[in-house]
């Protein structure tokens, strides 16, 4: 049994214990890390179907999607689709994804996920936040399919604790990644971990000054970055066990905040 989440917890209580009068903080990536994009990109190209009253994807199943979302070519190309069909789905892909990641109908979390986050959400000092490589443009949409998804499991993100990348799409995200930390890090919060499905993310982390007592976890679902980059130390897993935490003893009763340390960043 994988035990990646146990290894996060003990982590967090460590940190309690030691703390510093700053409140805790966990930061999660969303897409591949709580987003499970496999039915995304499923959607997608069942839309385009649609769309063009064509078949080229009846056949495909959520299983079939075994790419990152940018390497949608390769697919194609395994499907033996002609180029001028290639072409035709290619323009349309990526204004179909973008449509889609603001619909939170078309969104799977990750089984388990939602319960890991609401364990945390609920210990003494501790915040979960967002660290993502979606545009500022999708905030609203963002908070909307997260909150919407989340409300099933008790869980709920604030605007305030959702860092995004500005601009589009295009560009680095890496470097973004490790601007993310600063910036919770500005606001008072003492990072506890981060959890991302991207090596190059989690390396860019890794490569901070005064990153050390950040705990580096790999969502190890798809990613596009070189696996070998990734630290040594990171901790790996894809199963989000609420099991490994429920029977932890530093559950609820045994946090107490009698100094008052602990406060919400206004």
């Amino acid at each position: 049994m994988n035990h990646w989440m146990q290894i996060l917890a003990t982590h967090h209580k460590r940190m309690y214990d030691c703390h510093d009068g700053r409140p805790l903080i966990i930061l999660f990536d969303i897409d591949g890390t709580i987003l499970d994009m496999r039915y995304m990109i499923y959607n997608v190209l069942k839309r385009f179907d649609e769309e063009h009253c064509t078949d080229h994807f009846g056949g495909v199943t959520v299983d079939d999607i075994d790419f990152h979302e940018e390497h949608v070519t390769g697919f194609l190309d395994r499907l033996k689709l002609s180029r001028d069909h290639q072409l035709k789905v290619l323009y349309r892909y990526e204004p179909l994804f973008l449509v889609m990641a603001a619909d939170p109908y078309t969104h799977v979390p990750f089984n388990g996920v939602f319960e890991v986050i609401r364990w945390f959400q609920e210990r003494p000092g501790t915040f979960v936040g967002l660290n993502t490589g979606r545009p500022e443009t999708l905030r609203k949409d963002t908070l909307v399919s997260l909150n919407v998804l989340g409300a099933r499991k008790g869980v709920a993100f604030t605007e305030d604790l959702l860092f995004m990348k500005p601009g589009s799409w295009e560009g680095t995200v890496a470097t973004l990644k490790a601007e993310g930390i600063r910036h919770f890090q500005e606001k008072g919060y003492r990072v506890c971990a981060f959890i991302d499905n991207e090596p190059e993310n989690l390396r860019a982390v890794a490569d901070m000054e005064g990153s050390e007592e950040i705990l580096l976890l790999h969502a190890d679902t798809i990613f596009k970055s070189d696996h070998r980059i990734m630290p040594d130390h990171v901790v790996t897993g894809k199963v989000y066990d609420i099991t490994t935490l429920v029977n932890l003893r530093h559950d609820t009763q045994h946090f107490t905040d009698d100094d008052g340390l602990f406060k919400r960043i206004a």
